[in-house]
C-alpha cells in the first residue's frame, strides 16, 4: 500500500511539474506587480486551507528563509481575527465572512490567494467575486476538477487529486516556491 502512495504522489508531481509552469511564471509576476506598487496580498480559506492561508502570509509578511532577512511584505490573513469572525458569523452567517474583509481592507491592485480544496466553498466563491468586479487579482489554490474557483481564478493551480491530505501539502509546496521566487527577485537578485 505505501509503494502505491509513493506511485500516485509521483505521477501527481510529474503531471504538475509541466502543467503549472506557466501559472507559476503568471502568480510571480502579478506578486511582484502587487508589491512594487505597495498593494496588500490577502490569504482565505477553510480548515486546513486556512492555516494554509495563515501559514502563507506569514512567509510573506515575515520571511520565507530566516538566514536572508528582508522587509516585510504587505500580507493579510482573512481567518486571524477572531473577534470579526466570531461576531460576523453570529450576526450575519459565514458566506460573507471574506467579502466583508475585503470590501473594507482591499484596493484595486491587490491579490487574493483563495484556497479551497473542492473549489466549491461558498465563502470562498463570494469573495473571489467581489475580488474580480474590484480589480484585484485571484491566485486559486483547488484540487479534484477545479470546481467554481478555477472559473473565478486569473491563476489557478489545481491539484489533480482527490486526496485533501495531498492537495494540501502541493498547495503548500507551491505557495513556498512561489514566495521563494518573488523574494528572489524583489531582493536576492544580484
Amino acid at each position: 500500500m505505501f509503494s502505491n502512495s509513493l506511485i500516485v504522489r509521483k505521477k501527481i508531481l510529474d503531471s504538475i511539474d509541466t502543467s503549472f509552469d506557466k501559472e507559476f511564471k503568471k502568480a510571480v509576476e502579478t506578486i511582484l506587480a502587487c508589491i512594487k506598487n505597495e498593494k496588500i496580498l490577502f490569504f482565505a480559506g477553510n480548515g486546513g486551507s486556512a492555516a494554509e492561508a495563515q501559514h502563507m502570509s506569514a512567509e510573506y509578511l515575515a520571511t520565507l528563509e530566516h538566514r536572508n532577512f528582508r522587509p516585510g511584505i504587505k500580507s493579510i490573513a482573512l481567518t486571524v481575527d477572531t473577534s470579526f469572525l466570531t461576531a460576523w458569523t453570529n450576526d450575519f452567517g459565514y458566506e460573507d465572512i471574506f467579502v466583508r474583509q475585503l470590501q473594507t481592507l482591499s484596493s484595486e491592485g491587490d491579490v487574493l490567494f483563495a484556497y479551497s480544496t473542492s473549489g466549491n466553498s461558498k465563502n470562498i466563491i463570494k469573495a473571489v467575486e467581489y475580488g474580480k468586479n474590484n480589480g484585484i487579482k485571484i491566485i486559486g489554490f483547488t484540487g479534484n476538477e477545479g470546481g467554481m474557483l478555477t472559473k473565478f481564478s486569473d491563476i489557478s493551480f489545481c491539484v489533480p487529486s482527490q486526496s485533501t491530505a495531498m492537495i494540501q501539502e502541493i498547495h503548500t509546496m507551491l505557495g513556498h516556491e512561489i514566495c521563494a521566487s518573488v523574494e528572489k527577485d524583489l531582493f536576492f537578485n544580484e
